[in-house]
Order: C-alpha cells, then structure tokens, then sequence
C-alpha cells in the first residue's frame, strides 16, 4: 500500500484547518472581553491592538475628539463601545493604516471605571 500523496494532503489540509481555527479565536488573555458580542463583531479580522486613547472633547453631536498613541483624530461616536476590559483597544480596518476615522473601526474601551 502507497499512500504518501494522500497522506501529505491529509496532514497538509488538517494543519490549514487547525492553524485557521487558532487564528479565528484571536485569543487576547481575556476571556470575558473575548466572549463579548462587541469583541466578536468588531474584532473578527484581528485587527484589535491595546492602544492609549484620550478624548480631548466633542465635536458636534457626530464626532469625538480623541487622540490615539500620541495622534489626534476625530472619531465617530457611535464607533466607541465599552467592553469588559482593563484595556482600550482600536480595531483598524487596515491595521498598518493611518489613525484616521476612515481607517478605525471602532474603540473599545474598559466599562468600569479606573480600570486603565
């Protein structure tokens, strides 16, 4: 019986499907947060990282003013969501992108207070 062909497809495919798996949970040691529907939703493509954001005010009733790791930007409101965190996270849409509001798919930050 000659099966290599088959088994190296079989152990090819297997280490695909488990390696997607691994990817999908995007495990941050927090379990809570990584169970919350906002996490899931807004952090599907592990695009998330823990960040420092400040709000430095209102900018109409649309628009915060917010600055990101030392970046001021004005960020849509209704793109920040409090999660079960001790941290800020900014999911990016391109995570290599500028810190623009086009770019940033929301902000996450911690839903008890002094918890930064």
């Amino acid at each position: 019986m000659r099966y290599p062909l088959e088994l190296g497809l079989f152990i090819l495919l297997m280490t695909v499907l488990l390696a997607s798996f691994s990817w999908s949970l995007h495990t941050v040691g927090e379990p809570e947060l990584e169970r919350h529907p906002t996490w899931t939703k807004c952090c599907g493509d592990h695009d998330c990282v823990p960040q420092k954001v400040r709000i430095i005010g209102n900018e109409g009733k649309e628009k915060a003013s917010v600055e990101i790791e030392g970046i001021q930007t004005k960020v849509d409101k209704k793109k920040f969501s409090p999660v079960p965190s001790p941290h800020t996270w900014v999911c990016y849409f391109n995570r290599n992108g500028a810190v623009s509001n086009e770019n940033i798919r929301c902000i996450l930050f911690p839903e008890r207070p002094n918890t930064v």
